[in-house]
């Protein structure tokens, strides 16, 4: 596979990371968003077993804004600890500043799939967005912030953050998948079966799994479910 990278511009605007294709002039774009603590570098090497010749996909795994404090190697799309209080415990002055930095990135990532499209002469229902974890959360918030419809959002061992929020009769006809696994110490189940509830509530078209074995990870049955969702919509 041929990996190239996106070059930065407008640099508080867009984002990088690294690219993978097999085709000259692809029909189909994936986002991919790592999770908390991650790196695009390290998230991309998902694009190969998942990967399917006849789809036509260009990869793209996007760094998420921030380092990690103590950690050069790691970034966050938003910090788990806000005025040191954890997001666990958090109140509604902190999901205010949760949601303005992920309003602000959502805008980032945004900027970048429209740079990336228009290169490649797409069209946003031509882009999948594949979320992991913390990723997962900025895949459904990017969906739910756009007037066109994507290609489809997979929401992997995540959650939807917001309880509450406006109809997007674009986003609601935009393909979901979304999984969890049962053993999950990070994000616990509950976070699944909450995110559920949210997606029936706004009459999200989507296809749920809960991989019982599994714990916070994207394992080779979550590639294969994600690969027939991805078949099934292209």
């Amino acid at each position: 596979m041929k990996q190239e990278f996106i070059h930065k511009e407008f640099m508080d605007n867009i984002l990088s990371g690294p690219s993978i294709s097999k085709h000259d002039k692809p029909k189909k774009l994936m986002i991919m968003l790592h999770g908390y603590g991650d790196n695009a570098a390290n998230f991309i090497y998902l694009a190969e077993p998942l990967d399917q010749d006849e789809w036509g996909m260009h990869y793209v795994a996007l760094n998420a804004p921030n380092i990690m404090p103590g950690n050069p190697m790691g970034y966050q799309w938003f910090d788990l600890y806000i005025n040191g209080v954890y997001i666990s415990d958090a109140g509604p002055k902190e999901y205010k500043i949760i949601d303005e930095v992920i309003t602000a990135n959502v805008t980032k990532i945004k900027n970048t799939i429209d740079i990336i499209l228009q290169n490649m002469k797409l069209s946003m229902n031509d882009c999948f967005i594949m979320g992991f974890s913390q990723g997962g959360i900025m895949a459904f918030e990017l969906g739910r912030s756009l007037t066109e419809t994507l290609g489809g959002v997979a929401i992997i061992s995540s959650r939807i953050i917001k309880r509450e929020m406006d109809s997007n009769t674009f986003f609601q006809r935009t393909p979901i998948f979304i999984s969890h696994g049962g053993k999950d110490d990070i994000l616990p189940i509950s976070n699944y079966y909450q995110s559920l509830e949210i997606l029936d509530k706004q009459n999200f078209h989507y296809e749920s799994h809960l991989i019982e074995e599994d714990t916070h990870t994207m394992s080779p049955e979550t590639i294969k479910l994600f690969q027939k969702f991805v078949k099934n919509n292209i």
